[in-house]
């Protein structure tokens, strides 16, 4: 159940770091820096969420792999995103803008 989550959380903060690399950043840097903000902020949802569904309903998620999935998306979900996004920006400045 964690493991999902995380997943879930980390494909969102990936698809809007395409979104800010694609359309919304003016440069690369600042497309890897919003990506990067955009893992990060998801990783601090998915742990803020999952704690209170923990706090609601005691003995939906085991804390420990809480942890440990936090702690994974913590790191991985900012590194990755940014690539993404980065990526996506430099995808979109070299297609033909008519």
């Amino acid at each position: 159940m964690e493991a999902i989550t995380a997943l879930v959380a980390c494909g969102a903060a990936f698809a809007l770091s395409y979104y800010f690399g694609y359309s919304r950043a003016p440069t690369t840097f600042i497309a890897a820096v919003l990506g990067a903000v955009s893992g990060i902020g998801f990783a601090v949802v998915f742990f803020a969420l999952t704690l209170a569904v923990t706090i609601l309903l005691p003995g939906t998620f085991d804390g420990r792999t809480l942890g440990f999935y936090f702690v994974r998306l913590l790191v991985f979900a900012p590194i990755g995103a940014a690539v993404i996004a980065a990526f996506a920006h430099r995808f979109s400045r070299t297609k033909i803008q008519f």
